[in-house]
């Protein structure tokens, strides 16, 4: 009965705001050129540029609210979060599989604009990029990461197996070695990276993708399927369909109860 009621006042609740929308567009016809209309941009996640499109791998989770523009290509089983942009307006950006963008974080390249040059943004496979990084027009070679906050400026090459620290500016052209951590501002060698350190580059990534998917299952859920699991936490879930053909709880046992067909 609860769940009845709760579909009834969905519908009814669509209804009015849909005829709210209808009244608004009436009355913007009624009031002609004196109508004040405002004009609202959708919010697309994955949005072509000039003749760029950007190109999606398989299972990628890109949050609602993060923006992919122009020419950017990323590969399977990536994690774009909250918040983040990468925009290849002006070059290419490159992501590969099992890489996570994190919430805020920007990737952007440079073109003929820039004093240095042209310089494509390229990110191998199993790079984790920390929240709020900015990276730009570099490389970031497979298995390295990029913590929370830190800056990596053009034509700098992030090796395999290697990490920035959070909070780092790495400054235009330097070459982060393979192995190694590089801290501060702007970003210098602190020590050696030990191996379990270095295996941990890929497991985070691992993580982050798995996790990558759970997000991506519940945003990929119908308004239907939203609808029935809020009834189930307001209402509980609805009993079991009765079985016709089931014994009654004072039938013998091994009775069997047929119906006529």
């Amino acid at each position: 009965m609860a769940g009845a009621i709760g579909k009834v006042l969905y519908v009814f609740g669509r209804s009015l705001r849909e005829t709210g929308l209808a009244l608004d567009r009436l009355g913007c016809t009624l009031q002609g050129s004196y109508a004040f209309r405002e004009e609202l941009s959708r919010h697309r996640r994955v949005m072509p540029l000039y003749h760029q499109r950007p190109r999606i791998g398989q299972e990628v989770f890109i949050a609602p609210n993060a923006s992919v523009i122009g020419s950017v290509k990323i590969g399977s089983n990536s994690s774009i979060w909250y918040g983040a942009t990468l925009r290849g307006d002006v070059n290419d950006i490159t992501v590969g599989n099992n890489c996570s963008i994190g919430d805020n974080a920007v990737v952007h390249v440079s073109g003929d604009n820039q004093r240095t040059g042209p310089s494509p943004t390229i990110i191998g496979d199993f790079v984790t990029v920390g929240n709020g990084a900015i990276i730009h027009g570099c490389k970031l070679e497979s298995n390295s990461s990029v913590e929370m906050g830190s800056i990596v400026f053009d034509r700098v090459v992030v090796e395999s197996h290697s990490v920035v620290g959070a909070g780092s500016v790495v400054t235009e052209g330097t070459r982060v070695p393979s192995g190694e951590l590089w801290a501060g501002a702007p970003a210098k060698f602190v020590r050696q990276l030990t191996e379990e350190e270095k295996s941990s580059i890929a497991e985070s990534a691992k993580r982050f993708q798995e996790l990558g998917q759970k997000h991506l299952h519940e945003h990929m859920k119908t308004s239907h399927e939203r609808y029935l699991e809020q009834l189930d936490e307001e209402f509980g879930a609805p009993p079991a369909p009765i079985d016709p053909h089931a014994p009654g709880p004072n039938d013998p046992p091994g009775r069997v109860v047929r119906t006529n067909e």
